[in-house]
C-alpha cells in the first residue's frame, strides 16, 4: 500500500483537480518539494500534507533545478517515517526539467518508477533518436554539435554541416524544453548568429544539429498502463514551437481524417514500444513529410504535454492526464474511473508574445464562441524566449467541424498583442 507520495516541483501538478488531490490525501501523505520562489496555486496549498522549500540551480535549464542533496534529505526523512518500506513511497514528477532528478532519487533509495536508463532516452534527443531509429522508425538526419569546431573554425564547420544535412539546419539543445535556444539556420549569417548565442549561453547545454523536415506537425499525447496505451489524443499543430517563439499562435485541433489518425496512432505506439515505456504519460511530436506523406519522428517526452495540453484534453476528451497519472502512481481505485470521451469540438491556442511594451490586446478573427485567459496587460514589457513566455490561452468551441477548421486556420495570422519596440536600455 502506498503511504507517501513526494511531488517533485509544483509545475504541471498545478493542473491536478481538487478531487484527485483530495482522493490521494485521504489515503496517503503527500509532500510537495518546491523552490523558495515558486508561487503555489491555492489548490496545492489546500490539499498537500506538507510543503517543503529548497534551494535550486538557476543556470542549468529554463526552470530552477531543485537541489539534489536537499531533495535526497527529504526523501530520506519520509522513508524513515515509513520504517524504510520502499514499496510504500513514490516520487511523482511530470515536469521535463526534473524527470532525471526523480529517476536518480528513485534509484538511490530503491523506489519503484522510471529509472535513469528509461528517462535518459526521453530527455536526451540524441539518445532517443538512436533508440527509435534502431527499430526502423524514420528520424531526421542529425549530428551532435561539435563545440570545439563551432568555436575554432566556424566557416569550415558550417560548410561541412550544410554538405551533410542541407539547408535549413535546425540547432537545438539536446535536453532543454519549450524550444528554448532553438535556431532555424537558412544561411551563414544565421549560423553565425546561432553560434554567438551558443557561445554566450549561461546554460550548460549540449546541442544537436538536425536536418530540416518540411511538413505538418502533429502531437500524440498518451496515457500508458502496463505497456498498453489507454488514451492517445492525436492533434494537428498550427505551427512549431520554434514558430511560436517567433510570434505565431501555437494552436491545436483534433485530427479528423480517420486514415491519418490511425497512421499516427500506429507510429506513436511503435515509438513508445521502442523506448520500452510501461507506465505514465508521453508527449510525442512528429512531422508528416509534405512531399513523401509519411511520419518522421521529432522527439518524445516521458510526461504529460505542457502549456495548453492538459487543459485541452480535459475539455475535448474528458481526461485530466495529471489526475490519471496521480491515480496510477498511487494505485488508486479511481484509476478505473478514467474514461476518455473525445468530442472533437475544441481548438486551443497558446498566444505568443512579441518583444517590447504591450500597447493593445487584440481579439481573434474567428466565428466560433471563445474565451481568452490573458496573462498580460497593456503597459507590460515582455519578451519571447520559450513556450513559458505566453500572452494567454485561447479556447474556442464549435460543433461544426468545417467552421472549427476555418477558425483554426484563421488563427495562423492572428496577432494577439500590439507592442512598441523599445530602444536598447529602455525599461
Amino acid at each position: 500500500m502506498i503511504q507517501t507520495i513526494v511531488f517533485l516541483t509544483p509545475h504541471y501538478l498545478n493542473f491536478a483537480s481538487e478531487k484527485a488531490l483530495q482522493t490521494l490525501g485521504r489515503d496517503c501523505r503527500t509532500v510537495l518539494i518546491a523552490y523558495h520562489a515558486d508561487v503555489l496555486p491555492p489548490v496545492l496549498e489546500r490539499n498537500v500534507s506538507q510543503i517543503v522549500r529548497v534551494d535550486a540551480d538557476l543556470q542549468r535549464n529554463i526552470r530552477p533545478l531543485l537541489d539534489h542533496d536537499q531533495c535526497r534529505s527529504i526523501i530520506s526523512d519520509e522513508l524513515r517515517a515509513v520504517q524504510g518500506n520502499t514499496s510504500s513511497l513514490r516520487i511523482f514528477c511530470q515536469e521535463e526539467c526534473h524527470v532525471e532528478l526523480a529517476a536518480q532519487l528513485r534509484e538511490e533509495f530503491g523506489l519503484e518508477g522510471d529509472t535513469q536508463a528509461i528517462v535518459a532516452n526521453f530527455r536526451d534527443k540524441v539518445l532517443m533518436k538512436h533508440a527509435v531509429s534502431q527499430k526502423g522508425i524514420r528520424i531526421p538526419e542529425f549530428v551532435p554539435l561539435d563545440h570545439v569546431r563551432l568555436s575554432a573554425e566556424p566557416q569550415a564547420y558550417y560548410a561541412e554541416l550544410t554538405a551533410r544535412l542541407g539547408l535549413p539546419l535546425v540547432l537545438k539543445p539536446v535536453n532543454a524544453a519549450g524550444s528554448f535556444e532553438v535556431s532555424i539556420i537558412r544561411n551563414e549569417a544565421e549560423f553565425n548568429k546561432a553560434r554567438e548565442q551558443v557561445l554566450a549561453s549561461p546554460y550548460q547545454f549540449d546541442y544537436e544539429v538536425d536536418e530540416f523536415i518540411d511538413g505538418d506537425m502533429f502531437q500524440c499525447d498518451s496515457f500508458v498502463v502496463d505497456g498498453q496505451i489507454r488514451y492517445c489524443g492525436v492533434l494537428e499543430l498550427g505551427c512549431t514551437n520554434f514558430d511560436f517563439v517567433q510570434g505565431k499562435p501555437l494552436s491545436v485541433i483534433p485530427v479528423a481524417d480517420p486514415a491519418l489518425k490511425a497512421t499516427l496512432e500506429t507510429f506513436n505506439r511503435d515509438v513508445i514500444a521502442a523506448l520500452n515505456f510501461r507506465n505514465g504519460s508521453t508527449h510525442h511530436e512528429v512531422f508528416v513529410d509534405r512531399k513523401r506523406g509519411y511520419p518522421v519522428f521529432l522527439e518524445i517526452a516521458a510526461r504529460v504535454p505542457g502549456g495548453i495540453g492538459v487543459p485541452y484534453h480535459e475539455k475535448n476528451s474528458d481526461i485530466n492526464l495529471i489526475d490519471a497519472n496521480l491515480y496510477l502512481v498511487a494505485g488508486a481505485a479511481a484509476l478505473d474511473d478514467i474514461k476518455p470521451n473525445e468530442k472533437n469540438n475544441v481548438v486551443s491556442a497558446l498566444l505568443p508574445l512579441r518583444k517590447g511594451r504591450i500597447s493593445q490586446l487584440n481579439e481573434p478573427p474567428i466565428s466560433s464562441a471563445y474565451d481568452i485567459d490573458w496573462r498580460v496587460a497593456p503597459g507590460m514589457v515582455v519578451d519571447s524566449r520559450s513556450l513559458a513566455d505566453t500572452a494567454g490561452i485561447l479556447t474556442l468551441y464549435n460543433a461544426d467541424p468545417k467552421v472549427l477548421r476555418a477558425d483554426f486556420e484563421a488563427l495562423q495570422d492572428y496577432v494577439p498583442t500590439q507592442v512598441e519596440v523599445l530602444e536598447p536600455g529602455t525599461a
